[in-house]
């Protein structure tokens, strides 16, 4: 008995060290508790040792229950589950686990600001890592409603919250909804810990101006930013304000303003080290010394670019669709085909990877809400079959000693039964049509793929210099081959029906050659278009069509495009 005492004493002892470290944080508001929680987190997330991290997150719950101080035991969990998030992202049903419960027992407790910040922490994790854009944007959106229950005063970071949902929606193009969450960003009170925030507002509501076109509220957001309404870092964001103002200047074609605050934004960037916002303004730099045929200079400010894009983040591909085509007129004003050529198809891949990505992460969260709605229909369903056969059991007891009862508990199940097979049928409808959408999406993408190509070869023809091989070359990369023929056949099909079918039974005389014409031609495209997909001349689609209006018997006051149509 002496010998346990004498053990007890001694782990006491050993204890209190450690138990002291977290005094300053004892039965503290989260205000006052802010800045030294966020050295807390920095120096735990950088210990890479497991049990080293996870003993101190143990000390730290210890002394919190000890002292019972229930929000200090909150937020022991919760730095937990973050460095989970953080060196542990594939362990998924246990991080969602726990910060499900976190958010639970906070919300019992009424408390907050845990409860906002577990909600942004899991919302992080499932955009970011699990890459379920639906699941990130369902926990967004109670994030939200959990803001706007709460002040900036009792939640510091508040701005830094709203930004990052807003961004969110901003990756989404959801322009309205973005806006309303930046805005509101600069509704609060500016806090110094936090002072990126109003900054980034003001700086993407300008972006998001720009992007609709307007282009006199975009300048105004920058200039709020020069105006230095927030000091933290101000140096830095000026600078970038001012690569805002001139990318504004560049599109309005006041060349001679843009290249100074261009420049600024260069100069700045490249002391941060962000030299992929550097690369950003070199390569508007150089097109605007292209458009005044300044061609070395361009070539020099656009190899510079694509140096700083090759030392900096994995997103840089994002800007090889601007910085390409630079490449290529220059090489294409200098009679150098080859090179031109080559760049153009960089370019387009660039493009069109882009493009293929944005549409992959739509169609990905399309099929996520499906997905997700499925699962909630099974859970409901699994959850109402269970009640059944609990009522299906009692009601057989029942039956002993009330007949009547029967009968109500037959109706009772078959509208249950009638109602989840009313909701199945409806969920596979959905399901349809979000098919039939993703279907039209992809149609329309190769459409605009053919559009595209066909102006960017029309571009390069009209460019002195380019020889003949080179431009049969270019061409013929945009000729449909028979695989392209059966996976725009496959698209068509499910946004048209069977329009082909149709088709061939009503004129069998049809070849396949006048089959493809009339399917482009319902798809909107041109002569242009068309003479540059089949691989014939403009001459040849003309004479397609002449003989078409003879072989379908197009009356004279029809036009063929309106009997394609109507078919």
């Amino acid at each position: 008995m002496t010998l346990i005492r004498s053990l007890l004493f001694l782990l006491a002892l050993n204890a209190a060290p450690a138990f002291a470290q977290w005094d300053h944080l004892l039965h503290k508001t989260y205000p006052q508790r802010f800045r030294n929680l966020d050295t807390v987190y920095i120096n735990t997330l950088n210990m890479r040792d497991t049990t080293s991290a996870f003993a101190l997150v143990a000390s730290l719950r210890a002394f919190a229950v000890q002292n019972h101080d229930n929000d200090l035991e909150l937020e022991a969990d919760l730095l937990k589950a973050y460095y989970l998030t953080y060196w542990y992202k594939g362990q998924t049903e246990r991080i969602t686990a726990m910060l499900q419960d976190l958010s639970a027992r906070a919300a019992a407790q009424n408390n907050v600001q845990i409860n906002t910040r577990a909600h942004k922490v899991l919302g992080d994790y499932y955009w970011a890592d699990v890459k379920n854009y639906e699941l990130a944007f369902e926990t967004f959106i109670k994030q939200e409603a959990l803001l706007n229950t709460v002040s900036s005063e009792e939640l510091p970071d508040k701005t830094y919250h709203l930004t990052n949902i807003a961004h969110a929606y901003h990756n989404f193009s959801d322009y309205k909804k973005a806006l309303s969450l930046f805005r509101q960003v600069l509704t609060l009170k500016i806090n110094p810990d936090m002072h990126a925030g109003h900054n980034s507002a003001l700086y993407t509501i300008g972006v998001i101006f720009r992007q609709q076109g307007n282009i006199d509220s975009s300048d105004h957001y920058f200039r709020r930013v020069i105006r230095r309404e927030s000091d933290g870092n101000y140096k830095f964001w000026a600078a970038i304000a001012k690569g805002g103002l001139g990318e504004n200047a560049y599109i309005r074609g006041n060349y001679a303003a843009a290249l100074p605050l261009l420049q600024a934004n260069i100069d700045e960037a490249v002391v941060q080290k962000d030299l992929g916002l550097a690369a950003e303004s070199l390569i508007i730099q150089a097109n605007i010394y292209l458009k005044n045929n300044a061609f070395d200079k361009a070539e020099q400010l656009a190899i510079l670019a694509r140096r700083y894009l090759s030392d900096t983040y994995p997103d840089r591909y994002r800007h090889f669709q601007d910085l390409y085509p630079i490449f290529v007129k220059i090489h294409a004003a200098r009679g150098e085909a080859r090179l031109a050529g080559a760049y153009l198809d960089s370019a387009l891949f660039a493009r069109d990877s882009l493009t293929n990505k944005y549409n992959a992460k739509l169609m990905m969260r399309a099929q996520q809400k499906i997905d997700l709605q499925k699962h909630r229909s099974e859970m409901e369903k699994a959850d109402s079959e269970k009640k059944l056969k609990t009522t299906e059991r009692n009601l057989s007891l029942l039956l002993v000693l009330i007949v009547a009862a029967g009968s109500v508990y037959v109706y009772i199940t078959q509208r249950k039964r009638h109602r989840q097979e009313q909701h199945l049928k409806e969920l596979k409808i959905k399901q349809k049509e979000q098919e039939l959408e993703n279907a039209a999406l992809q149609l329309n993408e190769f459409a605009r793929n053919i559009s595209e190509k066909s102006r960017q070869i029309e571009m390069l023809e009209n460019k002195q210099g380019p020889d003949a091989e080179a431009l049969t070359k270019l061409r013929e990369s945009t000729i449909l081959t028979q695989e392209d023929w059966d996976y725009f056949k496959k698209l068509f099909g499910k946004v048209h029906g069977d329009y082909l079918h149709r088709l061939r039974e009503k004129f069998p005389e049809l070849t396949q050659g006048e089959m493809r014409f009339i399917a482009l031609a319902k798809l909107g495209l041109g002569y242009q278009e068309m003479s540059a997909t089949l691989g014939i001349s403009s001459h040849a689609v003309r004479t397609t069509k002449y003989r078409l209006l003879k072989k379908i018997d197009v009356p004279d006051d029809r036009s063929l495009e309106e009997v394609v149509m109507d078919i």
